[in-house]
């Protein structure tokens, strides 16, 4: 088999291809309605007020009227191209930019001063209708290394802290939707763990063992797996190589990278965005809208690509 065949190239491989995606997207079908529940900070509008301003999104700012006016005008969005939405208190704000998107009204969610474990315990609370039952709730990172030729995504950094077997096949079909929907087809997935041989002192080696064998045996469509792999061994071909690995699909050249927990997942990313010279975004999908969770360390390009990756993960709603 040729190597292309073992290795295909996606069409997409840089946030500047993503970006040019998104403004295509938005010419088809118009601008994306964002909701930002409680915004208070400059950075977290900034990006907000960029893509205002290059005509991608509709704006709705959700929280105190007062403050939320404030901080648009210090972060440069334009007062006239967006909707204030005056609630009480962070609560209030999350529990109707919520209903706002169960209910149709927004395409995205954004969060502003917030804290991420109240706003998934709303998004995942089943009375409020966010996620349907056949779904599951999961953070994927997209990352952009400068020394990795391709986009990398990474599950799950936010949102699920210990997988089981059942929901590490929710998350690929979760990654593998939202690298689909950007321009990557067929994306390798490689099940990490801290080494690639199967243990059964380290149970994760045998979840990925599983999982790689069912991808193997067609069971699961429009990917290819392998695990368990390290994580030098899935992003690099020389450290592939140099431990014997020499016949996968996946390993040198993963496009996603699933972690065995959110430790890990939390601190490749963090590693990535400090120290890989990385661009970064990164939403969780799954529920009603795509939801962008950003870090307070974000940068505000970091937060705009997030965004932008919303606005491609609404395409598989």
């Amino acid at each position: 088999m040729a190597h292309e065949d073992l290795f295909p190239i996606p069409k997409v491989r840089s946030f500047e291809q993503v970006h040019r995606k998104a403004i295509s997207v938005v010419s088809e079908k118009g601008k994306r309605r964002i909701a930002v529940i409680a915004p208070s900070a400059n950075d977290s509008l900034e990006g907000i007020a960029k893509a205002t301003e290059m005509g991608l999104i509709d704006p709705h700012l959700i929280g105190d009227r007062s403050t939320t006016r404030k901080c648009a005008h210090l972060a440069g969005l334009d007062s006239s191209e967006t909707e204030f939405i005056d609630v009480a208190g962070a609560e209030e704000a999350i529990r109707v930019a919520v209903k706002m998107a169960v209910d149709g009204q927004v395409d995205i969610l954004v969060k502003g001063q917030v804290t991420a474990i109240n706003l998934l315990k709303h998004m995942l609370d089943r009375s409020e209708s966010f996620v349907c039952s056949s779904r599951t709730l999961s953070h994927v990172a997209v990352m952009k290394p400068e020394r990795y030729g391709k986009l990398l995504f990474l599950s799950d950094a936010a949102v699920n802290a210990q997988p089981d077997f059942k929901t590490k096949l929710a998350l690929i079909s979760n990654a593998v939707g939202l690298a689909n929907v950007i321009g990557v087809d067929q994306p390798g997935v490689a099940v990490l763990a801290a080494a690639e041989i199967i243990d059964p002192r380290m149970p994760v080696t045998i979840d990925a063992a599983i999982i790689a064998k069912m991808s193997d045996r067609g069971q699961i469509e429009g990917t290819r797996v392998d695990g368990p792999l390290s994580f030098d061994v899935a992003v690099d071909m020389a450290a592939a190589h140099a431990k014997g690995i020499t016949d996968s699909h996946v390993a040198g050249q993963a496009d996603i990278v699933l972690a065995p927990n959110i430790e890990t997942a939390n601190g490749v990313y963090r590693a990535m965005n400090l120290y890989g010279r990385a661009e970064m975004g990164g939403i969780v999908v799954g529920g009603a809208v795509p939801v962008v969770i950003s870090s307070r360390s974000d940068s505000v390009q970091t937060r705009f690509n997030s965004l932008i990756v919303g606005i491609m993960a609404t395409l598989a709603q």
